[in-house]
């Protein structure tokens, strides 16, 4: 059983853990927001971002109580969340839309490098397909 100080320790620990999840969390919404994304690069963003929460989580777990689940542990991880954006986010909104911003710079960069050999593929196919000479009509076949 965990004494008094350890569980304090604990809670604080859950409660830091929550507001970090709820700064990751803001983060992203920015970053959407900034993006302009699609339903079908939605769909994967979000994907991308509860396997990071989901991987952020049991880290924190593994790190603060040896991965032993308590029910307080997801009341303190909520209240953090909940903390977070009453408290931190307005004064965090700045610093973080900077970085949204950076970041839908550079993930437009990086898309745009990966466009190009995809498009210079497509049209040597394209050529490729407009050049072939035209199949030789069938033989007549006398019965």
């Amino acid at each position: 059983m965990l004494g008094l100080f350890a569980q304090i320790k604990t809670f604080f620990l859950t409660l830091l853990l929550g507001l970090i999840a709820g700064m990751v969390f803001h983060y992203y919404q920015l970053t959407v927001r900034a993006l302009r994304a699609g339903r079908y690069s939605l769909y994967l963003l979000d994907i991308s971002i509860w396997g990071l929460m989901i991987l952020l989580i049991s880290i924190g777990m593994l790190l603060i109580s040896q991965g032993e689940l308590r029910i307080y542990f997801f009341v303190f991880l909520i209240a953090g969340g909940f903390i977070y954006f009453k408290l931190l986010s307005s004064k965090m909104k700045k610093p973080l839309q900077a970085m949204a911003t950076a970041s839908e710079k550079g993930l437009r960069k990086i898309v745009i490098l990966l466009q190009k050999p995809i498009q210079w593929a497509r049209q040597r196919i394209r050529n490729w397909r407009q050049k072939r000479p035209p199949a030789p009509p069938p033989a007549d076949i006398e019965p």
